[in-house]
């Protein structure tokens, strides 16, 4: 029987990752990376440019790739005294979506993580030099609810490219600098409101999405909107024990219908993967209640674990297919959208995707190396089961670069 997911223990989900192999810089150019295939247990080292000649090989594919685009999140407010600075890294609206949220042209109530948190006194409004103001509301789980004000007319957006840093990761030991609001964006980013990159996408020049787009046989877009709990490592024994941050998904219906063909997915980075995954098990809750859900929660997939001699679908029956079932799904989702006259649909995801998971859309996978103990390592598990370790012990063997501006990864299982 497949084992609970909830029952994992992170810490069989370590490696060691010295310091000298997490990547501080990007490569130059962006499709100078290598890449390391791993193709139903055939393990391959190649470059970046070469990973659409590869899936050239395979049967028809359908490329999904993720369109958010990062804002730059930190932002350093004087302190009162003149002398220091606190810094306010914007997480999420309170209240609104990502798209209202950066259309705000006044007032904005959101989530920050503040530091230092307890020199900010109760009452003390922060002024920045461009106008902007925030008070600080109340405090939870290692986070503040802040009220901004600006009377420049400018959107939150705006006020963000002015004032605010790129969020680089904490691992990159060093100060963002003004190259990384281009390096750290896909060259087809789109949606304003992440806090942290896609960071598959960034590998891909103009001219290798035109390659992709010639070796698939459709090329589609979604939207995660990618928040700072996504990279955080683990941090209780059990995997049961770990919360998922949720995240706003937008998918276009046109996205949706596409995907009742039964072609295969082929996503590009985990955030694309978790998109497609959320999706199936939104579009399951809806068919099953009747009420179109506003989230994905955390253990949606796995509620049948409590159900004793469960097993999951197999996913491997038709390994370059998608399911019929899935496909029926899709097909009813897409034309109940269609009689409803919408053409976008938007929710929250907490999916975690853990080994006993059993992938419904993506059949294969491009990725950066992910760091120990991590949710993302966790997904990349599900798809690859025990491989996964022997795959990352060759990877650092070889000298690849790890994390957001590392090497990168094409997994089909």
């Amino acid at each position: 029987m497949t084992p609970d997911p909830r029952h994992l223990r992170i810490a069989d989900y370590d490696y060691p990752l010295p310091d000298g192999r997490i990547a501080q810089e990007p490569c130059s150019p962006r499709d100078a990376a290598k890449l390391l295939v791993w193709d139903r247990g055939a393990l391959r080292d190649l470059g970046v440019r070469d990973a659409p000649d590869v899936v050239a090989g395979w049967p028809a594919y359908r490329l999904v790739v993720n369109e958010a685009r990062v804002v730059p999140a930190r932002i350093f407010m004087p302190r009162p005294s003149g002398i220091g600075h606190f810094e306010l890294f914007y997480l999420d609206a309170e209240g609104r979506s990502v798209e209202q949220a950066m259309a705000e042209t006044s007032e904005l109530t959101a989530w920050c993580k503040v530091r230092p948190s307890k020199k900010w006194k109760d009452g003390v409004v922060l002024v920045h030099e461009c106008g902007l103001r925030a008070e600080r509301i109340k405090t939870g789980d290692g986070e503040s609810l802040v009220r901004f004000a600006w009377s420049s007319g400018q959107t939150w957006a705006q006020i963000l490219g002015e004032v605010g840093r790129i969020p680089l990761p904490p691992y990159m030991h060093r100060d963002d600098t003004e190259a990384d609001r281009e390096r750290y964006q896909s060259v087809f980013a789109r949606h304003e409101g992440s806090v942290a990159a896609p960071t598959a996408s960034l590998h891909w020049t103009p001219e290798l999405m035109e390659r992709w787009r010639s070796v698939c046989a459709d090329t589609q877009a979604v939207t995660l909107h990618v928040g700072a709990g996504t990279f955080q490592p683990v941090s209780a024994e059990a995997v049961g024990e770990h919360a998922m941050h949720a995240e706003e998904v937008v998918v276009a219906r046109s996205v949706i219908e596409s995907l009742a063909d039964g072609l295969p997915v082929l996503a590009m980075g985990t955030t694309a993967a978790r998109t497609l995954e959320s999706l199936f098990w939104w579009a399951r809750a809806w068919k099953a209640s009747g009420q179109m859900p506003a989230t994905v929660d955390q253990w949606a997939p796995y509620q049948e674990f409590l159900v004793a001699g469960f097993s999951p679908t197999a996913a491997t029956a038709q390994p370059d297919r998608v399911a019929p079932e899935v496909c029926e799904l899709m097909n009813w989702a897409a034309a109940e959208l269609q009689r409803n006259g919408q053409e976008v649909v938007s929710f929250r995801t907490a999916l975690i995707i853990a080994p006993g998971y059993s992938y419904q859309v993506v059949k294969a996978l491009i990725t950066n190396f992910h760091q120990p103990q991590s949710t993302l390592l966790l997904l990349i598990a599900a798809g690859l089961g025990s491989a996964w370790r022997g795959i990352y012990e060759h990877a650092l063997a070889q000298d690849y670069r790890f994390l957001s501006y590392g090497d990168a990864n094409l997994y089909r299982w």
